[in-house]
């Protein structure tokens, strides 16, 4: 057994111990029962006391405390020590918002657009190892190419989990080619079994990755990837390319409907089921357009497909037969 981390040491567990099975007898008994030098008996035997394990009232006849009772306070008190310290702790993060008032000022006083080159891949990845540690609510990738190298691999899983174990959201986007190689697809299942949200299309779209919406990655060059990238932190840009993968995000597919896709209802992504939600419940597609916070011409798009894909000759029939189809 350890309870050293009560604050007993071997020596005096086994002093504790044999009190326990001697109770009454002196520190001349002791001496002569275990094979320890008098000095290392003497400050156990303090210890102890001062433990309130032991009560050397009379050394001639020391008593020792039930261990139900004196050990379990040591355990409350040092789990309130612990907790003490927790709290100490995690007061660091009342800083956080005075840190953060000092970065903006430094901001507001830039002139020049905030967007930095970062050249050489190693480079780049270091960069975003950094960016992920110190996110604090979430990251949005898009992965237009195919899978991932198996050392990639191995870096990202454990820097993935170790967002996911700190609460962060992890939204990210890949193209079906990506899932041909096994690895990438253990890994990509792994990360959704972590908590991630993995989503799967065959549309264009252009690699980035995107943290806390305030900062953007985005490579040098669209076709090398490996000359580098820029890192945006100007809020207007940052904001359209968090509008461009919130696009990308809603019209891709669920990694598990992709894999596993089942037959009682068709995929569909979550802008299709918002549309099917307000067809039969909007008066006028500029209400029901607002209402799902797209444009009317994307709206009547998506209606025009779903009617078509459900048979249905008006709108108000398309939500029933939806409904009926368990779409929604």
């Amino acid at each position: 057994m350890d309870v050293s981390v009560i604050g007993i040491s071997p020596e005096a567990l086994e002093i504790y111990r044999y009190f326990l099975r001697h109770r009454g007898d002196g520190i001349g008994s002791i001496r002569q029962a275990l094979d320890l030098d008098p000095d290392s008996i003497e400050a156990a035997v303090e210890t102890l006391a001062k433990l309130s394990l032991l009560d050397i009232t009379d050394r001639h006849r020391i008593m020792a405390t039930e261990p139900r009772i004196g050990i379990e306070r040591l355990i409350e008190q040092r789990l309130n020590d612990l907790n003490a310290e927790i709290r100490r702790v995690l007061t660091a993060r009342d800083a956080i918002a005075a840190l953060m008032e000092d970065q903006r000022a430094g901001e507001n006083a830039a002139s020049a657009l905030d967007i930095e080159r970062v050249e050489g891949l190693d480079r780049v990845r270091q960069r975003l190892d950094d960016l992920g540690f110190f996110s604090y609510k979430e990251t949005l990738c898009l992965h237009p190419g195919g899978p991932l190298s198996r050392g990639a691999i191995e870096t990202a899983l454990p820097l993935d989990a170790r967002s996911l174990r700190r609460g962060l959201a992890i939204k990210a986007v890949y193209h079906p080619k990506a899932l041909d190689d096994p690895d990438m697809a253990a890994y990509l299942r792994e990360v959704a079994k972590l908590g991630g949200q993995i989503r799967i299309t065959d549309a264009p779209m252009d690699r980035m990755v995107i943290f806390d919406r305030s900062v953007a990655v985005v490579p040098i060059h669209p076709k090398e990837s490996a000359r580098g990238a820029l890192l945006v932190r100007e809020p207007g840009l940052v904001f359209q390319l968090v509008t461009y993968f919130d696009g990308v995000w809603d019209a891709a597919v669920d990694l598990r409907e992709f894999t596993e896709p089942t037959v009682e209802a068709p995929l569909l992504s979550e802008l299709e089921r918002k549309v099917l939600a307000v067809m039969a419940t909007a008066d006028k597609d500029e209400i029901a357009a607002r209402e799902i916070d797209v444009s009317v011409r994307t709206y009547r798009r998506y209606v025009a497909d779903l009617m078509a894909r459900l048979g249905a000759v008006n709108r108000f029939q398309a939500a029933l037969r939806a409904k009926e189809e368990n779409w929604i």
